[in-house]
C-alpha cells in the first residue's frame, strides 16, 4: 500500500451539521431511485473542499453498507448507482487504506502508552 499524508482536520460545528444534513439527503437521495452522482449533485453544500469530503465518504459508506454487509457484488452496486466499476473499486481501495491506517495509529498510539 502507498504512504499516504493524512492530515485530519477538525471541523467546526457548522461544518459538521453541513456534513450531516448533506450525508442524510445523499442517503435519501439514493434510496429515492437517484443515481449516486445526481444525488450528490442535488446537495448544496458551498464549500467545494468539504463536498468533495462529503462524495467521498458517502460512496465509502454505501459501499461498506451494501457491499460488505449486504454482500452485493461491486459490479452489481455499481449498476444500482450509476457509476464506473473503477470508481467504485478505486473509493473502495481509498476506504481499506483509511481503515488500515486508523488501525495502525490506533496500535502505535497504544504500544507508546503501554497498553499492550
Amino acid at each position: 500500500m502507498k504512504d499516504f499524508d493524512f492530515v485530519y482536520r477538525e471541523y467546526s460545528e457548522e461544518e459538521s451539521a453541513v456534513y450531516e444534513k448533506a450525508m442524510r439527503e445523499i442517503l435519501v437521495n439514493i434510496k429515492q431511485g437517484m443515481s449516486f452522482q445526481d444525488a450528490v449533485d442535488k446537495v448544496e453544500v458551498s464549500d467545494k473542499n468539504l463536498k468533495s469530503l462529503i462524495e467521498d465518504d458517502a460512496l465509502k459508506i454505501l459501499i461498506a453498507e451494501l457491499c460488505y454487509v449486504s454482500k452485493i457484488p461491486f459490479e452489481e452496486f455499481a449498476n444500482m448507482l450509476g457509476l464506473p466499476i473503477e470508481k467504485v473499486r478505486n473509493a473502495n481501495f481509498e476506504m481499506l487504506e483509511d481503515i488500515q491506517m486508523t488501525l495502525n495509529n490506533t496500535f502505535n498510539k497504544n504500544q507508546r502508552s503501554g497498553n499492550d
